[in-house]
């Protein structure tokens, strides 16, 4: 799921008829359960992805501290031009890994869908807070 299909999914379920309160409230356990759903999966992939990125590390810092073997040169990893780096030298060059960094920057985008669907949660959990109160104010105008 992308992260605008999330926001076109939000702001049509954040809306609430003031003319069917009741039924706005009645909607709230489903509103939990489809965000719940949308917020497991996406938290699941973001665990799976991050541990993915560890393992990714541990191969390139590996490469990089060991040099070229078969298996590099089959997922197209080169060494820099003076070939075998220093141990001291390897932070450097793993925070600079192009691979490494597209695979951060996945992560962050994944992150960033589990801290949006957690938001919606809250604001479902709230749901009932904002319909009570806009049933208040309906009585207060009506001079009840």
């Amino acid at each position: 799921m992308k992260l605008e299909e999330i926001y076109q999914e939000w702001e049509k379920d954040s809306f609430i008829d003031e003319l069917i309160l009741d039924d706005e409230a009645l909607r709230i356990p489903k509103l939990h359960f489809k965000y719940l759903k949308y917020y497991n999966n996406e938290n699941l992939l973001y665990l799976k992805m991050l541990s993915e990125l560890k393992q990714f590390k541990q191969e390139k810092r590996d490469f990089y501290l060991y040099g070229q073997t078969q298996e590099s040169l089959k997922k197209g990893w080169e060494l820099p031009p003076q070939g075998k780096i220093l141990k001291s030298e390897i932070p450097d060059y793993l925070e600079g890994d192009k691979d490494l960094i597209e695979m951060t920057l996945k992560l962050s985008f994944q992150l960033e869908k589990v801290n949006t669907l957690k938001a919606i949660m809250d604001m479902v959990k709230n749901r009932g807070y904002f319909i009570r109160e806009a049933r208040e104010w309906k009585r207060f105008e009506a001079g009840n």
